[in-house]
This record gives C-alpha cells, sequence and structure tokens, in this order.
C-alpha cells in the first residue's frame, strides 16, 4: 500500500538540499565531479622509476610480509617487519607501497599496545606523526612518480585509495574522541575524513564514495535541518 505525503511546496534551495541528500553526487565534495579530474590509464606503467621486474619482486616481498604478520602479530614481529620495511625504503625511496605497509604495522605496533576501549591517539605524539608521515609520503610519493598530470596506473591507484582510506579512517578515530585533536574539532576532523574518502573513491574505492557522503558535515546537517523542518510541518497539516 502506497503512503500517503503531505503536499508539500519546496523552495528551489530545498529542492537542491534534500537532491544532496538522496543523490550523492550532488554533494558539494561531490565524488563524481572529481573523478573526472583523476583518471586511471592501464596503459601507464606501474611505476616510471621501477622496472617491472623489479616491481613484481617487491611486491612479492610486500604480500609475504603482510600474510605473516596477519597469522603472527605480535609485539616484537611487528618491530622486525617496521625495521625491514626501514631497510627496503632506504633501497627504493620511490616505492610507495613499503610506506603505506609501514604505516600499516605502526598503527598495529600501537594499538597492540593499548589497553581495552583506548585510543591510538593517546600514544606518543612522535609516534602518531611517524604513522600519519607515511601515509602522506605513500601518496605523494605515488603522484610524483606518475608520469601524466591527469592520470594514473592502476598499480599507483590502489596505493592512493588504499592511503587516503586509511587516513580517513583514522581521522574518524580522532573524532570519536568528542574533544579537539591538534585544534581540529569533531565536525573538521569528519570532513577531513570525508574529503579523503573522496580521494579514495575518486581513484576506484566504491565503498569510500559512500563513505565519503555519510562523514559530510554538510549532509548531516542538511539531513537533520529537512528532517525537522517536515515533522514541523507534518504537526501543523495535522493540527
Amino acid at each position: 500500500m502506497a503512503i500517503s505525503t503531505p503536499n508539500t511546496t519546496l523552495s528551489a534551495n530545498d529542492k537542491r538540499i534534500l537532491n544532496a541528500l538522496f543523490d550523492p553526487e550532488t554533494l558539494p565534495s561531490s565524488v563524481a565531479a572529481s573523478k573526472s579530474t583523476s583518471t586511471i590509464d592501464d596503459s601507464l606503467p606501474s611505476h616510471p622509476s621501477i622496472s617491472p621486474s623489479q616491481l613484481s619482486t617487491l611486491e612479492a616481498q610486500q604480500n609475504d610480509l603482510v600474510r605473516h604478520i596477519t597469522s603472527s602479530s605480535s609485539t616484537p614481529d611487528i618491530e622486525l617487519a617496521i625495521t625491514q620495511q626501514d631497510e627496503i625504503i632506504k633501497s627504493h625511496p620511490s616505492y610507495p607501497s613499503a610506506y603505506l605497509n609501514r604505516a600499516m604495522l605502526q598503527r598495529m605496533k600501537l594499538e597492540s599496545s593499548l589497553s581495552n576501549n583506548a585510543s591510538i591517539f593517546t600514544s606518543p605524539e612522535s609516534e602518531i606523526d611517524t604513522l600519519f608521515s607515511d601515509i602522506s609520503r605513500a601518496i605523494s610519493t605515488s603522484l610524483s612518480t606518475s608520469s601524466t598530470a591527469t592520470a594514473v596506473s592502476p598499480y599507483q591507484a590502489r596505493i592512493l585509495r588504499t592511503a587516503y582510506s586509511h587516513r580517513a579512517y583514522l581521522y574518524l578515530k580522532a573524532a570519536e574522541l568528542g574533544g579537539e585533536w591538534r585544534g581540529k574539532g569533531k565536525s573538521e576532523l569528519e570532513e577531513m575524513a570525508s574529503m579523503d574518502f573522496a580521494s579514495a573513491a575518486r581513484f576506484g574505492d566504491e565503498v569510500a564514495r559512500e563513505m565519503s557522503v555519510r562523514t559530510n558535515p554538510y549532509a548531516k546537517m542538511c539531513g537533520a535541518i529537512v528532517k525537522n523542518a517536515l515533522r514541523e510541518e507534518r504537526k501543523d497539516m495535522l493540527g
């Protein structure tokens, strides 16, 4: 049975807000609009300065490391893996996967030292800086090694969407603290997360596309305003 709805007259601005709420493509941080600014080009080399054979060897090493840490995530194993990543980065400073995986290992190391329900953001600032620095270096290395200004290879896109999503996740964890973190309040941190999710979506992460909308403070604010307005209007119509 169809549900009857009040016969309301919406202004152009109301319609724009409703469209933004139910059509993520129209949000100010539109993932769709940004998607056209950076494409994934299958014809590009995976990495312009690392040969395919060398990159394949490095990636195999990274896969073995991830599998080992996944099966045995003890603190000594994590610290040893971080040391191994340090050596790889010294030898191949333009290899973005090493920065990305070292960031993952650093987060695991911080999490393993926490008591129940504690946040990694209670860890020493220097260790948090190391984590964010590696994510940023994974991003900057992938972008700076692109052979064109507007397109990246599938390999680079994978690194970029993973790095942006990882950083967005960390911003959301910081927002959960409720107070300020490094001068940023909850809404600002959520907005930063939304922007990073949008960037991850631009490089092919569809889950990040949805998360970008869900964490966008503008959309959440508009949602509350529209819901309240419709609730009050229905009250008036029902007397």
